[in-house]
């Protein structure tokens, strides 16, 4: 019986490693990533978000509140 598990071995090709060599990578990639993306959105749900404007105001706009 071990025979023929060494010679079913021996028989796979290279293009069959290599195929299933991507396959396993591409599956753990989908599984990290899906779990990378689940980690992140459960993340932002318990932090308070903070909205921060990068955008900065027009001098004349500091001085508004002067004239009124």
């Amino acid at each position: 019986m071990n025979s023929q598990n060494s010679q079913h071995l021996d028989n796979i090709s290279a293009l069959d490693r290599v195929v299933v060599t991507f396959l396993v990578a591409f599956s753990m990639f989908i599984v990290s990533y899906s779990a990378t993306r689940v980690y992140l959105i459960q993340s932002s749900e318990q932090t308070p978000q903070v909205k921060s404007s990068n955008v900065i105001p027009h001098p004349a706009s500091l001085w508004s509140e002067l004239g009124r």
